[in-house]
């Protein structure tokens, strides 16, 4: 008769799903702030990307201030110091003459650092730091809204590998108050969930133009629309709601092993 051995399956509930804490070192150039999830489980990182002006640290305390669940926060301060300025600010493409006057909308480049945004997810889905990229949720602000938008543009055209599995999709991208400059000429139908946050009126045209943009790029995109017309983040639970109901959607959701009683054991012949 064949004898059968069983040995204890440890619980995937009780077992560490934490990733490493990236070092300054590791992530250079970057400036950036990083918490792990409240909860223990970092099954989703949720990337965050300042407006012009703004640097790492409001947008790390939203990140740990909105609590969502298995997701730890890497904020990140753009490239680009703007000097003068009473309090840390930083732009993500050039937006200003050499007299600091504004640049036309036509001359801003959001490509200008794409090649170190994409050496950074690089990194962040090595087998050193160990995210997926479809755990990885992009949010932005304004210009922030617009470089994560031209990322997932990016990784698409370009995947961050050559096997024919390669990823080309994020787990999902925020943008509040912001499109794509560079727009596609074509429909490509890219796979990653966008919520886009607008103040705009759905009968402006600029409304139209820009949802026209995001949708010749992007297969799936949620409106979540507010009032003002200017461009400004969620003030309120009410403007949060559709963005927090999103996230609800598209976060992963940590395993919760085992739920029956007593103990799983694995059979070995």
């Amino acid at each position: 008769m064949t004898s059968l051995n069983l040995h204890p399956v440890p619980s995937s509930s009780s077992s560490s799903s934490s990733k490493p804490i990236p070092s300054p070192s590791l992530l250079k150039p970057w400036d950036f702030s990083y918490s792990p999830s409240s909860d223990g489980c970092d099954k989703n990182l949720l990337i965050m990307f300042h407006g012009l002006g703004d640097s790492k640290i409001p947008f790390f305390n939203l990140g740990k201030q909105l609590n969502l669940p298995s997701t730890a926060i890497l904020s990140l301060s753009a490239p680009d110091p703007i000097p003068l300025m009473d309090h840390p600010s930083f732009s993500w493409y050039p937006t200003f003459t050499p007299t600091f006057d504004p640049l036309p909308i036509q001359n801003h480049n959001p490509t200008t650092h794409m090649a170190k945004l994409r050496n950074l997810i690089s990194i962040l889905i090595s087998k050193e730091v160990g995210w997926e990229l479809k755990d990885i949720h992009l949010f932005g602000f304004g210009q922030g809204g617009t470089i994560a938008l031209e990322l997932g543009l990016s990784i698409y055209n370009q995947p961050l590998g050559t096997g024919e599995d390669t990823p080309k999709r994020f787990g999902s991208i925020t943008s509040i108050c912001a499109s794509i400059l560079t727009h596609p000429t074509s429909t490509l139908n890219i796979q990653t969930p966008i919520c886009y946050f607008t103040r705009h009126s759905p009968q402006s045209a600029i409304h139209q133009k820009n949802l026209n943009v995001l949708k010749r790029a992007y297969k799936d995109v949620e409106v979540v629309q507010a009032s003002g017309g200017n461009e400004q983040m969620p003030r309120n639970k009410d403007e949060w709601y559709g963005i927090m109901k999103f996230w609800g959607q598209v976060l992963g959701r940590k395993d919760e092993g085992w739920k029956g009683q007593g103990e799983v054991y694995e059979v070995v012949r």
